[in-house]
Formats: C-alpha cells, structure tokens, sequence
C-alpha cells in the first residue's frame, strides 16, 4: 500500500502517467494503422516496439519517483508542524539531487516555514535535520538560510556528521536549559587523539546570548547551570558571566600538565632593597598559562595550606628559596622537623629551627628585629626603605603551636596567664610588620579558624591551597562552599591561588626540589632527573646573611646544694643568638666539660632535648582522611523532605548543604542548586560529586525524604 493511502495524510493526490501512456498508445494505434495501410509493416512492427519502451520508461520512472516521494511525503507529514504550517504541502519540502541506487537518497533539502515561526529557535532547526536523517538516513547541515526557507545539504565526511552531531547536541542542551529564545554560537576544533587515529571533533567553546533572567544574579543558579552543562559535556567546562548583557560564555578547561619544573634562576646581581617594591615570586601557572605570583610589597602575608603530598611544603621551598636568592632576611620554623631540612644551611637563610624551644626563640627574634627596626625609624634612625626584607616561613604552624603550648607548661614561670607570650609576638609580626618590611608565609595543613576569620583574615590577604578542599574548607579559604572542591583528587602541584584580579583560579605550582634529598652523590633519591639542576639554579649567588646558631641556656646552679634550679620560658628566650660560626661556641663547651658536675648536666640537657622531641611527636597534626575531613564542620545527617531544603521563595536555603546521593555506595554530593519542579510535583537538585567533583542532578518527589548534613555554623 503506498503511503499516500494513508488515512489523515491531507496530501492532495500526486498526477499519474496513465493518460500520457493512453495518448502514446493512440498514437501507436494511429500510426500502426496508416503504416498497414501503406504497405510498410515494418514501420507498424518499430513503432509498436518504441511505444512499448516509452511506455516501461514512463512507468519505471513513475515507480522511481512514486517511491521518492513517498518517503518525501512522509517527511513532509513529520515536519509540516514544526515549520508552522497547519496544512501540509509538497511545497513546502522538495527533495533534490539524489545519488545512490536506482532510487536513491536527496542530498538536498529546501523547505519553506511560515513567516510567523521564529527561526531562531533552536529545536525547530535541530527537529528538522533529525527527521531528514531519520527519513533518508543520511547527515544534513544547514547550508543557508535566508527569508524562510532553508536549505540542508547531506555531508559525506565522517568528520563533518561527527561535528554536526556534536553541534546540534550542543544546542539542543543549551535550549534545554536556557530556554528556546537563547541564542548560540559553538566552536569546535579537531585533533588526531593519537598518532595514525583520525581527527576527533571537540567542542571547545560555547557563547550564549540569553533572554534577561534576574535571576541568573544569584550564583546558586549560575553554578546550578554551569554543573548540568558540564555534566552532559565532555570535559571539564567553566563559565564567564556577563550578567550585564546577558551573556555567557564558557570554556573547555584547559589541560595542566601534572609536573611544571621550576623556571626561575637565581640573579647575578643581588640588590634587596632596589628590587623589593617590584618583586614578585612566581609560584605557578594558571589554566591559561599566566603566572601566578606573590608581590610581598601589595599582599604582606601569605597562606598556604595542604594535605602531604599534595605540594604546600614545595610551595614553600619555592618562595623561600626565591627570595633567598634575592638577597632577602630568611628565618624560619619547621614544625615537623624535617620538612625544611635542606635550608638550614641554604644561604642567606639565617636559621631554620627544629626544636620547639627553638621555634619559639626564632619568633620571639623575629619580633625583636621589628621592634629594632620600629624604635629605629621612630627616632629618625633610618627610613623604611633602608629596612632589608625579611621573610619569616613557619610551616606547619598548628603543630608548632600544640607543641609549644604543651612546653610552655613545662617551663611557664610563676603569675598569671596561660598562653605563651610568642604568639601574641607573632600575631603582632602579622599586624604590624609589613611597613617593617618583615613578611611572614605560614603553611598549614588545614584552613584555620584563628587564621581567617577577623583581623588575621585580613592580614593573610594572599592565600594558597593545595589538593581538594572540604566544602568547609573552601568557605573558610575562599568564602564559598565550592571553590578548589572539584580539584582531581589524585592531582599533586595542584591548588587554587589568587590571579592578578584577585580571584581564585586553578593553577599548577612550581615543582622545586628539596635541597636535603637532591645531594649530588645520591642520584637515586631524586625525583626526577634533572632536579639537581633546578636546584642549582635557585642558588644564591651572594650570601649577605650569615647562618646563626641558638646559644641553649645553662641551668642555674643552687649554691645551697638542692640541685639545680629549672630553667622558665623567659630564660630561653633570652637565649643568645649569635653565628654559627662563632668561636665562643667552643670555648662555652670547654667551660662546660670543666665543672665538676658536667656529667650530670649533659645528662639533664640531653633529657630535655628527648622531652622536647616528644612533645612535638605527641603533638604532630594528625593527618585526616578525606572522607572523614568531609563531614568536619557539619552536623550529624538527618532525613528531610526535599521542600525543606527550599526557602520561601523557593530557593536553596543552606549554602553548602551536603546530600547523600547515593546510599548504597555511601555517595555524597555538595548541594550547588535545588528548586520546586511544579510539573511532577518534585525537586530538582543539582550537586558535586565529593569523590570525582563532577557535577550531577537528581529529582526527589515531594513524599520521599532526603539525608542531609548541614554547616554548623546554620545551626542545622
């Protein structure tokens, strides 16, 4: 049965040849008859059999056609709707240009839709080609649009119907989720993903100029969107919005590489104080190749933090042994004690300490040198650019301050308060210190509370972390519950920094060798090959800052024979400290090995130092899991519908709200987006994977519960 007998197909009825056939026929008989009648047979027999052929011809080329428009129509009757016609019309599709078979498919295209439809909106578009490919099995592209008809040409490439079905993909999920009147330009580039593979089409760019949306203001929604985006896309995606003009474009994230060699060397010609207002230390580079850097004379502190192993003690390798080659002050805590071991005797380093009584005199030297130089320039002494820069690095600050407030009770003296005076000193550095020029980096594993929150947060104004944050995390560093928590978990060197506008980026630090493991004759324990080299590059090649040494104190003998008093707090910090290599060393050992009772005084001294060392053991910053850091900041999970997670005006209400997602594989997704979904009755809740940080969404019927952890700090 041919299609056209089908009911409600409203198609006016196609000619038929039969009339040409009975006029060719008449004509045979005509001519047949005159021939008999003038005697030439043969001309009767070549006649007849002409007529036959034209006759097949005309019946094989209506078949051919019949069978053309059939499947013609059938488009037509698909697509008539779309194109805004109440009717169809066969003139508003013609097929042309068929190849293949006797048959054969059109490889184009022209329709016609009604002046009234918008010929923009990109579903009408998208349908149309789908149905041509559905209908002729083959892939059309849009080859010129002009009034309203359209023309779609066939392609033949591979590449070509790759590309074109990623592009109207594209389009279709921006409609999808901006609406039918938004409008979209995408870009695409090709790559041969290996050698001898054929070119592969990639969507790397997606501009969308959308219909005013108030509420794209807020940026729940905007990230909402960028996450369903993304979650359909290949790739990892970021958006920049332009809410003014109702634009947004986004962009294939980059590809960092996994390891950057540290580039810079140490210069020639050392001059701190011409260099410092200019000075900036490059520490990475972000996903559009920029350097990121930290300029100490705009930014006086910085902020670091990081789980081991994920790049915050390279970090500070990298900026400390920059500045050390440009002539900078250099003192230092190592709260582990072994982190920083391949600086105590870098140049121009003055001392690294260990020991948390150490520790303590190095901050309180450090202080001391501030208020030097304040009571310096407060009578007119010198100007504040004739200070030398100072660079004062304490990493793993929370385990020198649980160490030192464990010592501090072992050697408080007597009268009232119970903190160590040092770190009201160092919180006095961060306050006070950068017109001295003394700069403080503080690494931590991480974020702080006593760090960024108040005046501190203030002073901390350049920060760094490194490795996926916790959703609180990242509101503590970054005042958002999602900024650095879609970092690759298994990424090294890679963090979130400040860019030169003063936004957090994603970017790849440095990798700078430790000095202690990249000795020459123990190739074998680097890294990588060529770090001895790197090494060698950041050198200083001017020392103008001798290495120091801390003078321990000597116990107080008790002239009544008691014993020995026990030396307090203010006695180590009234510790000496003087240059390493200085002679008096020596001599006090001789004096010590003199005394009658020298025995018994090294043995104390070497019982303090082994009660020093496991205080600072004991009080090592446990290392926390990412899983059980995930839930530290939020309250235990509770069932909730899912219109309790909206606000009155139908919202998310708690930014930062954690979702199980999925309970059978204990998934949980940081909340990013939710709102009522009147149709079916249900919401929809866009989140972030916590384990892989892609983006996901579900919808959650009103009757069912959800288990939720909220912030603390929300009083859930």
């Amino acid at each position: 049965m041919s299609r056209l007998s089908v009911p409600g197909s409203r198609l006016s009825p196609r000619p038929t040849p039969w009339i040409t056939i009975a006029i060719v026929i008449l004509l045979v008989i005509a001519t047949c008859t005159a021939a008999h009648l003038a005697d030439a047979d043969g001309l009767a027999v070549l006649a007849g059999v002409v007529a036959a052929l034209l006759v097949a011809a005309i019946v094989t080329v209506y078949l051919r056609n019949s069978a053309r428009q059939d499947t013609a129509d059938l488009y037509l009757l698909r697509v008539h709707g779309i194109l805004g016609w109440p009717d169809p019309s066969r003139d508003q599709v013609r097929p042309s240009r068929y190849r293949g078979g006797w048959v054969g498919s059109p490889t184009r295209l022209t329709l016609v839709y009604n002046p009234l439809v918008d010929e923009d909106f990109p579903e009408m578009m998208a349908e149309t080609r789908r149905l041509a490919q559905r209908a002729f099995g083959a892939r059309f592209n849009i080859t010129k649009h002009r009034r309203n008809k359209i023309i779609l040409t066939a392609t033949t490439s591979a590449n070509e119907r790759e590309r074109d079905e990623k592009i109207e993909r594209t389009k279709l999920i921006i409609a999808k989720t901006f609406g039918a009147g938004a409008t979209t330009t995408v870009e695409t580039s090709s790559a041969a993903p290996a050698p001898g593979a054929p070119a592969a089409t990639r969507i790397t760019g997606i501009t969308v100029k959308y219909e005013v949306a108030p509420k794209l203001s807020r940026s729940g929604i905007r990230a909402s969107l960028e996450a369903q985006i993304s979650g359909v896309l290949e790739g990892r995606w970021r958006a920049f919005w332009d809410l003014s003009n109702d634009t947004v474009r986004m962009e294939l994230r980059p590809d960092l590489p996994t390891v950057i060699p540290n580039p810079c060397v140490a210069p020639t010609t050392v001059d701190p104080l011409a260099t410092y207002d200019a000075l900036a230390v490059p520490i990475g580079v972000d996903e559009d190749g920029n350097t990121i850097s930290w300029r100490p004379k705009h930014d006086a502190h910085l902020l670091t933090t990081g789980k081991t192993g994920k790049g915050k003690t390279v970090c500070l390798l990298t900026i400390t042994e920059y500045l050390a080659a440009h002539g900078w002050e250099v003192w230092g805590i190592d709260g582990k004690r072994f982190e920083m071991l391949g600086l105590r005797s870098w140049e121009n380093v003055r001392l690294i300490a260990g020991r948390v009584d150490h520790q303590a005199r190095v901050a309180h030297k450090v202080y001391e040198e501030m208020q030097r130089r304040m009571a310096a320039y407060e009578d007119g002494e010198v100007r504040l650019e004739d200070f030398v820069p100072l660079l004062f690095v304490i990493d793993e600050f929370k385990t020198f301050r649980n160490a030192l407030l464990r010592w501090y009770r072992v050697v408080k003296p007597k009268g009232p308060g119970s903190q160590p005076p040092v770190l009201d000193e160092i919180s006095d550095i961060a306050s006070l210190g950068r017109k001295m020029r003394i700069h403080i980096v503080i690494g931590l594993q991480r974020p702080d509370a006593d760090f960024l929150t108040g005046d501190m947060r203030d002073n901390f104004a350049f920060r760094i972390s490194w490795g996926r944050l916790s959703a609180e995390a990242a509101k503590m560093m970054w005042n958002d519950f999602v900024t650095g928590t879609t970092i690759p978990i298994d990424a090294r060197g890679r963090g979130i920094a400040y860019n030169r506008h003063g936004q957090p980026v994603e970017i790849q630090g440095y990798w700078t060798p430790d000095p202690y493991q990249t000795t020459p004759d123990r190739p074998d324990i680097w890294v990588f090959p060529n770090d001895l080299q790197l090494v060698e590059n950041l050198r200083p090649t001017q020392r103008i800052h001798p290495l120091m040494r801390i003078v321990d104190p000597e116990e107080i003998p008790d002239l009544e024979g008691d014993g020995a008093y026990d030396l307090t707090y203010y006695d180590f910090m009234d510790a000496r400290v003087i240059p390493a290599g200085d002679p008096e060393l020596d001599e006090r050992a001789r004096a010590i090995s003199a005394r009658v009772n020298a025995e018994v005084r090294e043995e104390r001294a070497s019982a303090r130092v082994a009660l020093l060392s496991r205080i600072q053991e004991e009080e090592e910053e446990v290392e926390i899991p990412d899983e059980a850091e995930m839930f530290n900041g939020y309250s235990p999970a509770a069932d909730q519908f899912p219109e309790e997670i909206l606000s009155a005006e139908g919202n998310l209400a708690v930014e930062g709200l954690l979702m199980l997602v999925d309970a059978g594989e204990e998934k949980w997704g940081l909340v990013e987006y939710a709102e009522h979904d009147l149709d079916d009755d249900s919401v929809t809740i866009s989140y972030r994977d916590f384990a892989t940080g892609e983006p996901g969404a579900t919808s959650v019927p009103t009757d069912n519960t959800i288990i939720t952890r909220s912030p603390l700090e929300h009083g859930a």
